[in-house]
């Protein structure tokens, strides 16, 4: 495709690369504006060097993120794949630490210049297209729409990973499903493009954000939700999770047996992640109910560089369930691909999703020892993991030796960095109700990998 010469309001054809941080709404929760403002500003600058790399210039910001524009797509398509690998270098394990979602999209659109001659803008559809894919694009993915059919040549595309493994060009891309737009009479095409070693580093098991946007009234299916088991009849086989609806009032949901992942054993109080579905008579009700801190059993499906790696299960429907896992939690030596392991489920923020923790072999001696809570020492500092928490309701649950311990807004010792799931926190021990612990004096340990 030709790209034709520049003037004020004739159409050009050029290429739009939108990058945003990913996990922005999770890192500004809690924080003073200037840490964020910190953050933004190492990114931005991160994004307007590399893009001056390869002759790109900005353009504006956006919500969290920063638009460039190039005359060739390759350039802005290897501007995105060197910014994930400096992301990537600052982070200390793939899932964790600031993440960046990155949409590239080539068509016509017109500049618009101020009264000093300077170009101020672009509108066109290529502009609003890669903001589109910028949105829809997860954690460490790059999103691609090119109008022509995309030549190697156009596209010399390199990355640490794909030298290492003497990619193809065809192997960095994979086609998504086409969405319509409006403006566009037929639908777009999209790629990812898979810079990573593999496609199991993508913070989710898929590139793609789904769509946002279903009415309040009914909650999106698929999407995940947190809440309490606040009744459960063993006997019968069902139950009802107490949760937090998008309408923002706490609700009751029905759930049975039959679509608890793994049938792990349920209690009241419980801590669960489910999605709802359309149950009899088109009620909802609860599905892939996971329970928070029960013990699992699942298969190592990738082992990273750091020692991290992800292991897999299955809920009732067959449909895998990814949990990331840390070097400090693999309590055996030489974790290796395809190793049947039982863990612990934990789940992190929005971006880290589903953590798996006190991993061990399948099998070795001392793995039924872990399932069993070891006691706590009244006034001893401990650490723990989050497993979750309702900032408005002031309190959640973390998990130390097999132990939930509560946790109370009232005892933060910095209130305005409010815990979450994933996030490790030092605490003081503290009897609770009921033979049960609470914490005092809870710090936050902050996470590494974050700074720019």
């Amino acid at each position: 495709m030709s790209h034709m010469r520049e003037t004020e309001l004739e159409p050009v054809v050029k290429s739009f690369l939108c990058a945003r941080i990913h996990n922005a709404d999770q890192y500004k929760e809690g924080r003073p504006v200037i840490e964020w403002a910190a953050l933004y500003g190492g990114f931005y600058t991160s994004v307007i060097e590399l893009a001056d790399r390869y002759n790109g210039k900005f353009v504006k910001c956006l919500n969290s993120g920063v638009m460039c524009v190039f005359r060739h797509p390759g350039d802005a398509v290897q501007t995105a794949i060197d910014l994930q690998e400096y992301l990537q270098e600052r982070r200390r394990y793939p899932a964790h630490g600031l993440s960046c979602g990155v949409g590239i999209a080539t068509g016509e659109s017109c500049a618009l210049y101020g009264s000093d001659g300077k170009r101020i803008d672009y509108l066109g559809i290529a502009c609003d297209m890669a903001r589109l894919l910028c949105e829809q694009a997860r954690g460490h993915a790059i999103l691609l729409h090119h109008p022509d059919p995309l030549v190697a040549q156009e596209f010399p595309i390199q990355s640490v990973a794909g030298e290492m493994a003497e990619r193809s060009f065809a192997e960095y891309l994979q086609e998504m499903p086409p969405f319509r737009m409006n403006g566009v009479s037929l639908p777009v095409k999209r790629f990812a493009i898979h810079w990573q070693a593999n496609p199991g580093e993508y913070i989710t098991s898929s590139p793609i954000e789904p769509p946002r946007g279903q009415p309040e009234e009914e909650p999106a299916q698929g999407r995940t939700y947190f809440g309490k088991v606040s009744a459960f009849k063993k006997e019968r086989g069902f139950g009802f999770i107490q949760y937090y609806s998008d309408n923002h009032e706490y609700q009751e949901i029905y759930f049975h047996m039959t679509y608890v992942i793994h049938q792990a054993p349920v209690f009241e109080n419980d801590h669960v992640q489910f999605v709802i579905k359309p149950g009899k008579e088109g009620r909802p009700q609860a599905c892939s109910v996971l329970v928070l801190g029960c013990r699992l059993q699942g298969r190592i499906e990738s082992c990273l560089e750091d020692g991290s790696g992800f292991v897999t299960i299955r809920d009732q429907d067959a449909r895998p369930l990814r949990f990331f896992v840390l070097p400090q939690e693999v309590q055996y030596e030489g974790m290796q691909l395809d190793d049947l392991v039982e863990f612990t489920a934990g789940s992190g923020s929005e971006s880290e999703g589903l953590i798996a923790l006190q991993v061990v072999r399948q099998g070795d001696v001392g793995s039924s020892v872990v399932d069993v809570a070891e006691q706590l020492v009244v006034g001893a500092i401990e650490h723990a993991v989050v497993t979750v928490y309702f900032p408005e309701k002031g309190y959640g649950f973390a998990k130390c030796k097999r132990n939930s311990v509560y946790i109370h807004v009232s005892e933060l010792v910095d209130p305005e960095h409010v815990p979450g799931p994933g996030d490790h926190i030092e605490f003081e021990v503290y009897p609770g109700r009921n033979e049960t612990y609470r914490a005092n004096n809870v710090r936050l340990i902050k996470k590494k990998g974050l700074d720019l």
